[in-house]
């Protein structure tokens, strides 16, 4: 008797516990009838067309499936050739015993991300050559983390056509030529008014700025409303400075070493690499709030920051699951987080 009791007491204690994490309809901040990524039909048939050429070609999947997984562990990401690793067990050709053929193209092109230009390989000799070009040079991928199938599918795709050089045009170019040359002369500026600064510069990443430009520039056009950005020390100064509208006066004022608050207040400000801004940025008449997050020394502590405002956001905009009617909108779609790493790796940190 006093067993039964008890077995039931447990039961009653589980479902409760169950309740609190799974629900089968929508509450506040968890909606389930809410489509999560693009048109659920197109969705199904990319999974479906995928599984057919799997089952039609499965030694083929395999092959890409591993390196996918592994591919990365032999890219030549060490500049200094210190670190080259050329072969391991789960990518050794001996493992691949059986020689195949991919005849059907629709099938290579659900299983391989192709881009129109791209021939298609045949035998496990061409599969194998095009995986190493794909997943083994200086720059590869590794998403294995990400739950959702189609959206690991589909970052694995997008990258693997990156391998052909994208088509830019000349107005692109030149917006990206004058967002790296604004970049180099702030730091040359910089190094010739305030040479012994510890400035955390962007000299060799310049890239960047023509990433957050182009990112920022894609947002608005997808009519996103917020964007939040969480980064490290370096370059930071660049991007206030020459992308998001933080006064250049200011920053000079600051590393001179004058007040940055009136002097009856007993306040005191953070170091030059922990400044912040958020601003308007104006793309084709569209408008985008974008927010630089205050820079912790350490970025495990700002991913976090950079995520929980991206949430706020979302909630005070009724985006994704806090919308107010059902099946409308999806994740993301008026405010997103953008979060980038150092290269601290490279010095072993």
């Amino acid at each position: 008797m006093h067993l039964r009791i008890i077995q039931r007491r447990l039961a009653s204690i589980q479902n409760n516990l169950i309740r609190t994490y799974k629900y089968q309809s929508k509450v506040f901040g968890f909606n389930t009838q809410l489509k999560t990524v693009g048109n659920t039909e197109e969705i199904e048939k990319i999974l479906r067309d995928y599984n057919q050429a799997r089952q039609a070609n499965p030694h083929a999947a395999l092959l890409i499936d591993a390196y996918r997984k592994h591919g990365h562990r032999l890219a030549k990401i060490d500049p200094l050739g210190i670190i080259l690793n050329t072969s391991i067990p789960e990518l050794d050709k001996n493992i691949f015993t059986v020689d195949f053929h991919v005849e059907n193209e629709y099938d290579a092109r659900s299983l391989f991300g192709l881009s129109t230009e791209q021939s298609i390989p045949k035998t496990k000799d061409d599969w194998i050559r095009q995986l190493n070009e794909t997943y083994c040079q200086s720059i590869s991928l590794e998403c294995e983390h990400i739950e959702s199938d189609i959206e690991r599918l589909w970052i694995a795709r997008r990258f693997e056509q990156l391998r052909t050089s994208p088509t830019i045009s000349s107005d692109i170019q030149q917006r990206i030529s004058e967002q790296m040359r604004k970049c180099e002369t702030f730091d040359q500026f910089l190094q010739a008014k305030f040479p012994t600064l510890k400035r955390y510069s962007g000299e060799g990443a310049e890239g960047m700025m023509a990433f957050f430009d182009l990112a920022f520039k894609q947002s608005a056009q997808l009519n996103i409303e917020n964007v939040i950005v969480c980064m490290p020390h370096r370059g930071r100064n660049n991007l206030l400075v020459c992308l998001l509208n933080y006064p250049a006066a200011t920053m000079f004022r600051k590393i001179k070493g004058k007040h940055e608050f009136p002097k009856e207040l007993k306040s005191t400000g953070d170091v030059l690499s922990h400044l912040y801004t958020s601003t308007d940025l104006t793309y084709d008449g569209k408008t985008l709030h974008v927010s630089l997050i205050p820079n912790p020394s350490h970025l495990e502590a700002n991913n976090p920051v950079a995520v929980g405002k991206t949430r706020a956001c979302q909630l005070s905009l009724k985006d994704g699951h806090y919308a107010d009617t059902d099946n409308v909108g999806r994740h993301g779609d008026k405010a997103l987080c953008i979060q980038v790493h150092g290269d601290a790796s490279f010095a072993g940190q």
